[in-house]
């Protein structure tokens, strides 16, 4: 019979399932991340446009589009980078995916509030 009770020996985890808590993590890190993120999608191609349609060179708007998507992409750039370190590489996936996220959630919003929020006002 086996040993049900709170007094037995620990048991192992078992691996290869997900772990809903870190998937869950994430994805509403994302929900919260899209919403800015289309504003400065749509926001850049709207100012881009008009930009060359009122006399401004492609240097420009390049970049504008560039300052735009730094936010964005040092957010992922970050948990790449601690990617090298092999500990972190260790960590379970589903933590990893919720650390990206986080980084893209950070990176959208220092773009966000620092760039399109203060134009907007």
């Amino acid at each position: 019979m086996a040993n049900i009770g709170f007094g037995g020996p620990p048991r192992a985890r078992p691996t290869g399932g997900p772990n809903w808590l870190w998937i869950a993590l994430g994805m509403v890190q994302l929900l919260a991340a899209a919403p800015m993120l289309g504003l400065m999608v749509g926001g850049g191609v709207v100012t881009g446009i008009m930009g060359l349609a009122g006399g401004g060179t492609p240097g420009e708007v390049l970049l504008l589009a560039a300052l735009l998507a730094l936010g964005p992409v040092l957010g992922l750039a970050v948990p790449l980078l601690m990617l090298l370190v092999p500990a972190v590489r260790r960590v379970n996936r589903h933590a990893l995916f919720a650390l990206h996220c986080c980084g893209l959630l950070s990176g959208t919003a220092i773009g966000y509030f620092g760039w399109i929020a203060p134009a907007m006002a």
